[in-house]
């Protein structure tokens, strides 16, 4: 299977707190950044706003930090292991024992979709500025790994019900389209304002229960012999 990219090195622009209190108003500020983000996304993202609603100044947040940046990726930090460890209980094999993958598969796509709509809105936030920010790119793409690998090896846990003859090809295959398919659907990738011009009911229940099936179905397909 693909390898998994190394997590990136300790963040720079990123200063070591003198005292308790500052560590204290920082986790607040990274808090309150992603807060902000969760209502408005990246476009309505600002350090001035983040200290209104922190009650932290400016200027004692730059005693942290080099920039506005600086924030935003450390509050990617804090974000990728909140939704790292929900990834973990989600995708945790004893969560799921006893379940044929004809149960497991259907009721997984569901309960992961219920997660990225819980924490979509950050998550696209990051997306977006991973586009023009390497850093980020690449802590994004860490936790991207992660969940493919959890996914995956979950459903290999069920080898002998795919029937496909390269299991691994295929539940990797799974993961991918069924990724980008809800991530497309839920428009992480885009601003907020191109996501509401897009239109639609934001109902994705059919959607999702399709995603079940389909992925079933391709997993289970029993495929005719070459001749």
């Amino acid at each position: 299977m693909p390898t998994s990219p190394k997590r990136p090195a300790k963040l720079s622009g990123i200063r070591a707190p003198k005292q308790e209190r500052s560590q204290r108003s920082f986790e607040l500020v990274l808090d309150t950044t992603l807060e902000l983000l969760a209502e408005q996304g990246y476009q309505g993202f600002s350090l001035t706003e983040v200290s209104r609603r922190s009650k932290v100044s400016v200027g004692a947040i730059y005693t942290r930090v080099d920039g506005k940046d600086d924030v935003l990726r450390a509050a990617q930090e804090r974000f990728q292991e909140q939704v790292c460890a929900e990834q973990r209980e989600l995708l945790r094999g004893d969560r799921w024992e006893g379940k044929p993958l004809a149960a497991l598969l259907p009721e997984l796509i569901k309960d992961f979709a219920r997660l990225l709509e819980r924490r979509g809105k950050v998550l696209g936030a990051f997306m977006q500025l991973g586009a023009v920010d390497e850093t980020v790119a690449r802590v994004g793409k860490v936790g991207y790994f992660d969940l493919r690998d959890r996914f995956t090896a979950l459903l290999l846990e069920r080898r002998d019900e795919i029937r496909h003859p390269d299991p691994e090809r295929v539940v990797t295959s799974c993961f991918v389209t069924v990724y980008a398919t809800l991530a497309r659907a839920m428009a992480l990738d885009v601003a907020a304002e191109a996501a509401e011009a897009a239109g639609g009911d934001g109902d994705l229940s059919a959607l999702i229960e399709d995603l079940g099936g389909m992925s079933l179905s391709f997993l289970c397909f029993d495929r005719p012999s070459e001749s």
